[in-house]
C-alpha cells in the first residue's frame, strides 16, 4: 500500500546508513508477496529487482511492492490486476490475467417510463398545473387564463406547486398498506379584480380526477395585495410609469453615462427590496443601470436612483420620488433633480467615452484568448464514467442505490425536497427540504443600501429564476436528469425545465483506511449525488444531497454566479484617502465595489429516526477539572490517583425539554443528535443521528434590525420544535415585504411545546459571508457551506461490511478488491 515517491521522499531525507537497515528490515518484512511479484514479473525481473532492494540506496524502494497489486511493475505494457473469482479454504485464487477492452461500456437507462404523478411526492407536472389552471378559470378564481394579465386589475395565478400528502396519511400509505393519497396543488392567487385587493392560497384536488375541490387556505384580506412579491405585470407598469421621467433626464444621462438613453442602453432594475416595512405602502426602489449582460445586470449599476410610490393596484395613485445622482438628493421631482445638475451645484460624472461598449466582453465569461493556455489546457480532464452501466434505479421520482432509497420532490417557490429517505430498510428522514435563501447586503449607495433578499418570495425553482443544467458542467454526461415545472405569471402558463440531475460518484478518495505491518484495508468513497442548479436573479446556486455507503447524508449549498455591486464613486466625501475599500467593501472593478452580504440557506430537516418517536440529545463537549467530569454521573468527591493532572475534556448530555434554537459558538461546543429513546442498539445505546454543520457563517444583524423578525431562522444554526402540519415551512414569501407584522417566522414557532418522544422537526441554517474581491470578476468561484447526517450508535458497527472492499493481509492469500471489471469505452449518454 506504501506509496513509491512517499517512499522515495522518506528515505531522501535521511542518511545512506539509515537506508540499508531500513532497506533490509523491509526486504524480510516484504518477503511474501515479494515472491508472486517475481513470479509475476518475470524471473529476470524479479531478481533485479530483489538485488536492488536487498542492498539498497538513497532513494529506497524496498517499499514499493508492500500490499502491491503488481500495478507499479513493468510490464511492456499490460498492466495486470487481481481479480477475486472464488473463495476456497484456503483463500481467495486471484487471476493476474490483463484487462481487454471490449468496446462501449453498458448504456442502460436507470429510469423506468413510470410517470411522475404516480408518485406520492413527485412535483406538480405541466399537465396538472395546466389542469388545475382551467379548475380555477371555470370556478371564477381567476380572470385570465392562457395569456398574460393585461393590469393588476386582473386575479391571476402567481405560484403554483405539490400540496403534499399529510404526514400522518403518508406513513399510512407507505408503510401500513393504508390508501394512497390524492394529489394536490397549492395557488397563490392574486386577486387584483376584488374590490379589495388580496393575495390568497388554495388547496386544489385531486387532480387526475372529477369534481376536484378548491379549498382556501388563507381568508380575504388576509394577505394584504401589497405584500405580493414583484412580478412581470408590475415591472411593465412601473417602466412605463417612468418612461415621461426618463426622457427628463436624457441630458444628464447622456452626459454622464456615456451617451446612454433610456431604454435604448439603459435599463431599471427594481429589485432592491424590501419594498417598505409596512403593508400600508409599498415602495419600490429602482437604479439605472447598463443591460451590458443580460437584462437583469446587476454589475454594471449607476448612480442614479428613485423610489416610486406603489401601493395597491390603482396605478393612477402612483408616482416616483426621491431622485438622487452620485448620492446627492433626495429630489422630489426628476425635475429638481435636472434643475441641480443644470445650474452645476452638485457634482458631476462623466463617463469615458466607449466605455458602455467594453463592458461586455469584459465582463463576459469566455476565455481570454489574449492569454496562453496552461501546460495541457488543451487535453481533456479526467473524468469518470459506469463501467458497467448504471447502479441505482429511478422509478417515477423514486430512487434506489446501495440501499439508500428516497423519493424527489420540490416545488418553484422553496425548491428541491426529499421525502421518505430510507437506509437498509429503516426511514432516516421523512422530510429534506431546502426552505429559503436569505441575503443581507450593505453599501454605501443611494437605493441599493439594507437590501434584503428572501429568494423564496421570488422563487428558487422557478418564478423570476430559471435553471438549465448544464451537461458535463453541472452534472457529468451519464446522470439521469429530471424536469421540474414552474407556473410563469406573466404568460399564465405552465413550463417544463431541466433542473435535476442524479448520478454516482467516484470521491478518488478513501471512505474508510488503515494500514498496519500485518494487514492493509479500505473502501473506496463512492456515493450518490442528487444536484439541483437554479439561477435566481444575478446568483447561481447548487444545492445537493450526497448518500454516502456508510449511512452518511451530506447536504450541500453552493453558490456562483454575478456578484450585485454598486457604484465606485472615486470623489464620494465619505470615503477616506484610501480610494481602495471603504466601510462596506473593495473596489473590484472599473466603477464597481463589492458590497458586502451574507448567503444563509434554511433548511427543513424532518428526522425520522426509525420512527417518528424522537428526542433531541444535545452532547456538551466541555473542559475542566476531573471532579467537574465525574460529577456529571456521580456524587465523587476526590479525584482518583490514576489521573496524572486536574484537567480534563469530557462531555455532558443533555435531553432537551422544549422547542428552542441553538447558535454555534466555539468556546461552548455542542453536539446535536436525534435520538430514539425506545430503540437501542446492540451495546444499549439510544440509536441515532446526528446533525452536523460544517463550516458556516453566523448572523451578526441584532435582534432589534427591522428584519429579523422575518429572517429570525438565520439566527439559529439549529432549531428543534414539534412538528406540525400547519408549520410547513421556516418563513412566509410574504414577511420580508411585511416586516412590521410577520405572520410566517420560525421564531413563532418556539413555543415551549415538549418534544420528547415526539415527533420533530430541525431547521438547520447553514451560510457564508461574502466579502466580495477582485477574484468575483466577473465570475464569482463556487464556494459553499453545508451540514452532515450521520449516523451515530444507529448501527452496531460501521455500516460497510456488507459491500467489496479493498483487503490485504501479510504472508495470506486473504485478499480482497472491488469487483473486477473488463475496460471500455465511455458511451454515448442515449438517454
Amino acid at each position: 500500500m506504501a506509496d513509491n515517491e512517499n517512499c522515495k521522499n522518506s528515505s531522501s531525507r535521511k542518511g545512506h546508513e539509515q537506508n540499508e537497515q531500513r532497506a533490509k528490515k523491509s526486504f524480510n518484512y516484504c518477503s511474501h508477496l515479494f515472491v508472486l511479484v517475481v513470479f509475476a514479473v518475470g524471473l529476470v525481473g524479479g531478481t533485479l529487482i530483489g538485488i536492488y532492494a536487498y542492498h539498497g540506496n538513497k532513494n529506497d524502494n524496498s517499499c514499493l511492492n508492500q500490499f502491491s497489486n503488481g500495478a507499479g511493475a513493468d510490464t511492456g505494457g499490460s498492466v495486470p490486476h487481481y481479480t477475486q473469482i472464488k473463495t476456497t479454504p484456503g483463500g481467495p485464487i486471484l487471476s493476474t490475467a490483463p484487462r481487454t477492452n471490449t468496446g462501449q461500456c453498458p448504456n442502460k437507462n436507470p429510469k423506468d417510463n413510470t410517470p411522475y404523478e404516480s408518485s406520492l411526492f413527485a412535483p406538480l407536472t405541466v399537465k396538472e398545473m395546466t389542469e388545475v389552471s382551467e379548475i380555477l378559470w371555470l370556478g371564477k378564481f381567476i380572470t385570465t387564463v392562457n395569456h398574460a394579465p393585461r393590469s393588476l386589475e386582473e386575479s391571476f395565478i402567481l405560484y403554483m406547486y405539490l400540496f403534499p400528502p399529510r404526514k400522518e396519511d403518508a406513513i399510512e400509505y407507505l408503510y401500513n398498506n393504508g390508501s394512497k393519497p390524492g394529489r394536490y396543488a397549492k395557488v397563490h392567487i392574486q386577486r387584483g379584480a376584488e374590490h379589495v385587493p388580496d393575495i390568497m392560497e388554495y388547496k386544489v384536488g385531486p387532480l387526475g380526477h372529477p369534481g376536484a375541490n378548491v379549498t382556501p387556505l388563507t381568508k380575504p384580506g388576509e394577505i394584504h395585495f401589497n405584500s405580493r412579491p414583484y412580478d412581470g405585470v408590475e415591472v411593465k407598469v412601473l417602466d412605463d410609469l417612468l418612461h415621461n421621467d426618463m426622457k427628463v433626464l436624457e441630458t444628464l444621462m447622456r452626459e454622464s453615462f456615456d451617451n446612454a438613453t433610456f431604454p435604448n442602453e439603459l435599463y431599471i432594475f427594481y429589485y432592491n427590496g424590501p419594498p417598505r416595512m409596512t403593508t400600508e405602502g409599498r415602495e419600490t426602489r429602482f437604479v439605472i443601470g447598463f443591460p451590458a449582460l443580460e437584462e437583469l445586470d446587476v454589475i454594471n449599476l449607476l448612480p442614479l436612483s428613485g423610489t416610486v410610490h406603489n401601493p395597491g393596484n390603482n396605478v393612477s395613485d402612483w408616482h416616483p420620488h426621491s431622485y438622487y445622482y452620485l448620492n446627492q438628493g433626495p429630489y422630489s421631482t426628476v425635475q429638481g433633480l435636472v434643475d441641480a445638475y443644470k445650474n452645476n451645484t452638485i457634482r458631476k460624472l462623466r463617463l469615458p467615452a466607449g466605455y458602455r461598449n467594453t463592458l461586455r466582453r469584459k465582463l463576459f465569461p469566455e476565455k481570454d484568448n489574449s492569454l496562453p493556455l496552461r501546460e495541457y489546457a488543451d487535453h481533456p480532464g479526467a473524468r469518470s464514467y459506469m463501467p458497467k452501466g448504471p447502479r441505482f434505479s429511478i422509478s417515477g421520482t423514486n430512487v434506489k442505490w446501495m440501499d439508500w432509497s428516497f423519493h424527489i420532490s420540490g416545488g418553484q417557490l422553496k425548491g428541491p425536497a426529499l421525502f421518505d429517505i430510507r437506509f437498509k430498510g429503516n426511514r432516516i428522514a421523512y422530510e429534506l427540504a431546502v426552505n429559503d435563501i436569505a441575503l443581507e447586503y450593505a453599501m454605501d449607495a443611494s437605493g441599493q443600501n439594507s437590501i434584503i433578499y428572501m429568494d423564496a418570495t421570488y422563487g428558487i425553482m422557478g418564478g423570476v429564476s430559471r435553471t438549465k443544467i448544464l451537461n458535463d458542467v453541472d452534472c457529468p454526461s451519464y446522470a439521469v436528469v429530471f424536469n421540474t415545472s414552474y407556473w410563469d405569471s406573466f404568460s399564465q402558463k405552465a413550463f417544463d425545465m431541466e433542473s435535476i440531475c442524479v448520478f454516482e460518484a467516484d470521491g478518488q478518495e478513501a471512505l474508510w483506511r488503515h494500514v498496519s505491518p500485518s494487514f492493509a484495508g479500505g473502501m473506496r468513497n463512492r456515493h450518490l449525488i442528487v444536484r439541483v442548479p437554479v439561477v435566481v436573479g444575478n446568483y447561481d446556486y447548487t444545492l445537493e444531497f450526497q448518500f454516502y455507503l456508510d449511512g452518511k447524508i451530506y447536504t450541500m449549498a453552493k453558490a456562483s454566479g454575478y456578484i450585485q455591486a454598486s457604484f465606485w464613486d472615486e470623489h464620494n466625501p465619505h470615503a477616506s484617502g484610501d480610494k481602495t475599500r471603504d466601510a462596506f467593501g473593495y473596489r473590484v472593478f472599473e466603477y464597481q465595489t463589492g458590497p458586502i452580504h451574507d448567503h444563509m440557506f434554511g433548511f427543513k430537516v424532518d428526522m425520522d429516526v426509525i420512527d417518528s418517536n424522537n428526542s433531541l440529545e444535545v452532547v456538551h463537549w466541555k473542559a475542566g477539572n476531573i471532579l467537574d467530569a465525574l460529577r456529571t454521573q456521580s456524587n465523587i468527591t476526590q479525584v482518583p490517583p490514576y489521573f496524572i493532572y486536574n484537567q480534563t475534556r469530557y462531555v455532558e448530555y443533555e435531553t432537551m425539554q422544549e422547542e428552542t434554537g441553538f447558535r454555534l459558538n466555539y468556546d461552548h461546543q455542542k453536539m446535536f443528535v436525534v435520538v430514539n429513546e425506545n430503540k437501542k442498539n446492540k451495546w444499549g445505546v439510544k440509536r441515532g443521528y446526528q446533525i452536523a454543520p460544517l463550516a458556516t457563517g453566523a448572523q451578526s444583524l441584532p435582534d432589534v434590525h427591522p428584519a429579523m423578525k422575518a429572517l429570525s431562522f438565520t439566527k439559529y444554526h439549529v432549531t428543534v420544535t414539534k412538528r406540525k402540519e400547519e408549520e410547513p415551512y421556516l418563513s412566509s414569501i410574504y414577511d420580508i415585504n411585511r416586516m412590521n407584522n410577520p405572520k410566517g417566522y420560525l421564531d413563532l414557532m418556539l413555543n415551549n411545546e415538549s418534544i420528547v418522544n415526539e415527533d420533530l422537526v430541525n431547521w438547520v441554517t447553514v451560510g457564508f459571508l461574502h466579502v466580495p474581491s477582485s477574484e468575483d470578476i466577473p465570475m464569482t468561484a463556487r464556494v459553499e457551506s453545508g451540514f452532515l447526517l450521520k449516523p451515530f450508535n444507529f448501527f452496531d458497527k460501521t455500516a460497510t461490511f456488507d459491500m467489496p472492499q479493498y483487503y490485504e493481509e501479510q504472508g495470506s492469500t486473504n485478499v480482497e478488491h472491488e469487483p473486477a471489471f473488463d475496460a471500455c469505452v465511455e458511451p454515448n449518454k442515449e438517454y
